[in-house]
């Protein structure tokens, strides 16, 4: 009966201390190209459009600065309203009306949606 006991002991103690093998730190590495991604008052936006054209006012019928394409992502510098209720965003490059894209809170937000419109 006591040899049962200690077998008993010796069985659960290996079990207890193989299952408390330390596990491998998982390390999170973020790109630090862009110092602004995680900046809670920092939106950033996706091209959702094939292909889209910078105005350099906020208006339709402005004048084409340049063009970006699906997939892009970019940081919001300003937002507005025009007289027909559509919203603009500015960035580096001019106003991009929000129909041709989205906004994120991140830019790691931003990229997570950018890999599934490859798909």
């Amino acid at each position: 009966m006591k040899r049962a006991g200690l077998l008993l002991l010796f069985v659960l103690s290996i079990f207890l201390i193989s299952s408390c093998k330390k596990k491998k730190e998982e390390v999170i590495e973020f790109n630090e190209s862009h110092p602004l991604s995680l900046a809670p008052d920092v939106e950033w936006a996706l091209i959702t459009d094939p292909y889209a054209a910078y105005r350099k006012d906020i208006e339709w019928n402005a004048e084409v600065t340049n063009h970006c394409r699906r997939g892009d992502i970019l940081q919001v510098y300003a937002k507005s309203i025009d007289k027909q209720k559509t919203i603009w965003y500015k960035f580096e490059e001019g106003w991009l009306p929000e129909t041709c894209l989205s906004i994120y809170s991140n830019r790691y937000k931003a990229q997570t949606a950018a890999e599934s419109l490859k798909d």
